[in-house]
């Protein structure tokens, strides 16, 4: 249905005009005050990416697995990964908080990334497998709960950028998993390993904001 309020309106109740491009909202997403969890959003999508893009061509020529067992690699690992947001997201939040959550889930799916490279059997796959899809559970969730707990009353406006940006994430990852494995099989999971470990760097620079701004209220 047509918009109903005027743009003037729209933009008074901090309304997005439905008219802004993508590539307005990315620019303006520069000034919002979540913008570091936007890119947070960015690089666990591009992680992701690079994991699931090449997973099955990498368990085939490093293990030699058949399709039937690479299904049930990836059943496993979803498995592990509803399991995770549905019974355990809640608990995790509840005693470690929001930000040392997202930090331990960088650290712990950047190690599995790196495991990976590490030829063993069906099992220890397996596990390192369900170790990368339960932390990476935790991590979207709970940037999403902090960037709308961030936007207040344009929540609407944020949940569309975190969109936005998941996509470009979803695009950019297979592009360059699928050049990396042409260059060397390894090369997707190191450089996946990598940037989740720099995010790090880009939780303390947000903490550090938080605190800034909490100060300066006080």
């Amino acid at each position: 249905m047509p918009e109903t309020l005027p743009r003037e309106m729209r933009a008074a109740a901090g309304q997005p005009d439905r008219r802004e491009s993508v590539t307005g909202m990315i620019r303006n997403s520069f000034r919002t005050s979540y913008f570091q969890y936007l890119l947070l959003i960015l690089i666990i999508t591009f992680g992701l990416m690079n994991y699931e893009t090449v997973y099955a061509l990498f368990v085939e020529q490093k293990y030699g697995y058949d399709a039937a067992q690479i299904s049930v690699l990836i059943t496993v690992g979803a498995v592990i990964g509803i399991i995770v947001q549905v019974w355990l997201l809640d608990r995790f939040i509840k005693r470690l908080g929001e930000m040392k959550l997202i930090r331990i889930s960088l650290v712990m799916t950047a190690a599995a990334l790196l495991l990976m490279l590490v030829t063993v059997n069906l099992g220890y796959l397996l596990l390192v497998s369900g170790l990368f899809f339960a932390f990476n559970a935790f991590l979207r969730p709970t940037l999403s709960t902090i960037i709308a707990n961030a936007a207040g009353d344009r929540q609407g406006y944020a949940a569309g950028l975190s969109t936005t940006y998941t996509s470009i994430g979803s695009i950019l990852g297979p592009v360059i998993a699928g050049q990396l494995f042409d260059w060397h099989i390894h090369m997707p999971y190191i450089l996946g390993a990598g940037i989740l470990a720099s995010a790090l760097f880009l939780t303390v620079h947000t903490s550090n904001n938080q605190q800034k701004r909490t100060a300066a209220h006080d």
